[in-house]
């Protein structure tokens, strides 16, 4: 597929500073939304301090004065750092990586400081609290996709690819996201690409005549970052499975088999000779060192299944129990619609309940490894039925539904618009383009500036000829 236009988060360089914010930055906040942030969240900090305030010292005279340079014209990271104001400083990391770039171009200060390592480590360390949920808009001739994310806090699109599918058609599928780094298919091409940083990998087809299932990192605090892609070899009843090391050269696929698959009880063996569904169908979610995958009917499943990531072992969990409504005596396991992951310790499920249009959110303990009903998140039934998204007749649920920890919110994907709700049904947003129709992903993705030059070696400027597509303008 190729890009149509420059959608993605890139570097900014288009995005010249604008004049006049004032309240402490004058004449020096970014433009197009950094502004407010920094003229509201730091000018009454920063303001009236004298020779010692910020606008008196790095911003002043048109942002030229600046610590002393090393030779080549470079600030030393630590002294940018240092002169920075603490406060400036924790503004940015609140700031999404697209008003970063921008702000780069306010002074070399601020450049050094918000380009350093140490403020990429701060900055991913922040909003990896806050991961974003997946969507896409596509025209109605099928032609154009773009890729978006959901800052459920600003309640706004964060906007990462935009492409045009080429002429032979080619699917574009998301098979996992971690650590900022998406996993993404264009027909026969695999790649590893963080939208932030712009940097990208192909990687060996493992897709096409294998099933991805998961996609981890290991080492983030260990200093040994390290991404993994888990697959199997797509046979009907022998399944192996697989791990794929970015940027490894010695042993890069190891055969696991079928690890931790005995004297379970639980049928884990057949179930993952079966084969673990792909995860561009079913995404895994990333909860305490270990990928959880929905029940698979399909499989003939009805356990949680879990990849320890540092054991390289399988397991399972029986899901969440409820009586049943014909024979009040028998107990029966939840069907789950979603799993997702709770101060990155718990794991939670959905579990739509579409006789009275509510989520209800379940959460297992880990000490008592048992399951209790946490909170519900009332949907807008009357907004959903005027967005096509109820089928009144059937007594349905037709829309899709996607539940996001952050304040509780819910997202709900009509055919034209996607709903962004709190737990009391309230619509916050309509997220909507023109006639496009609105899919969600159903994977994440957490914003890192961190460049991992040994795992993604390219940049934007290296695509040649339509690979990858996600830079390519038309």
């Amino acid at each position: 597929m190729e890009a149509n236009g420059g959608g993605g988060l890139g570097d900014g360089g288009n995005h010249a500073p604008a004049n006049g914010v004032g309240n402490g930055l004058a004449n020096h906040a970014p433009a197009n939304g950094v502004g407010h942030a920094l003229a509201n969240g730091v000018g009454h900090a920063l303001a009236n301090e004298g020779g010692h305030g910020l606008a008196n010292h790095a911003l002043a005279n048109g942002g030229d004065q600046v610590p002393a340079m090393e030779a080549g014209g470079v600030v030393p990271a630590a002294q940018a750092v240092a002169e920075l104001h603490p406060a400036l400083y924790r503004t940015f990391l609140y700031l999404p990586a697209q008003e970063i770039f921008r702000c780069r171009r306010v002074c070399r200060l601020w450049n050094n400081v918000t380009g350093s390592e140490g403020f990429r480590r701060d900055h991913r360390e922040h909003h990896s609290r806050t991961p974003m949920p997946l969507f896409h808009f596509q025209d109605p001739d099928l032609v154009r996709i773009n890729l978006r994310a959901v800052d459920i806090r600003d309640r706004a699109p964060r906007p990462l690819f935009r492409f045009t599918r080429p002429r032979n058609h080619d699917v574009f599928r998301i098979h996992g996201s971690c650590a900022g780094i998406l996993l993404l298919s264009s027909g026969d091409s695999l790649y590893a690409c963080n939208p932030c940083t712009r940097r990208w990998a192909r990687l060996p087809p493992l897709h096409v005549d294998h099933d991805i299932v998961g996609f981890y990192v290991t080492g983030v605090y260990h200093g040994d970052f390290r991404c993994h892609v888990l697959h199997h070899d797509r046979k009907d009843s022998d399944c192996a499975y697989w791990i794929f090391t970015l940027a490894t050269a010695a042993l890069p696929r190891t055969c696991i088999g079928r690890p931790g698959a005995d004297d379970d009880g639980l049928g884990l063996d057949l179930a993952l000779a079966k084969g673990i569904l792909p995860s561009h169908k079913i995404p895994p979610v990333f909860v305490a060192n270990a990928l959880h995958w929905l029940p698979q009917a399909a499989r003939d499943n009805t356990n949680v299944l879990t990849f320890d990531t540092y054991l390289r072992a399988f397991a399972m969990v029986p899901p969440p129990t409820t009586r049943s409504r014909n024979n009040g005596e028998d107990v029966v396991p939840v069907v789950g619609g979603q799993l997702f992951g709770i101060d990155d310790e718990r794991l939670a499920m959905t579990v739509i309940c579409h006789a009275t249009a509510r989520v209800d959110v379940w959460v297992r303990c880990n000490v008592a490894r048992t399951w209790y009903r946490r909170y519900s998140i009332r949907l807008p039934v009357d907004v959903i039925s005027l967005n096509e998204g109820y089928d009144e007749h059937g007594g349905g649920l037709t829309a899709g539904v996607f539940a996001v920890h952050q304040g509780r919110n819910g997202l709900v994907q009509c055919p034209r618009v996607l709903l962004q709700c709190d737990a009391l049904g309230a619509v916050l947003k309509r997220h909507r383009r023109f006639d496009d129709r609105t899919f969600l992903a159903r994977h994440t993705i957490e914003e890192s500036l961190l460049l991992h030059p040994s795992i993604l070696p390219m940049q934007d400027t290296d695509a040649v000829g339509g690979d990858p597509p996600f830079f390519q303008n038309q």
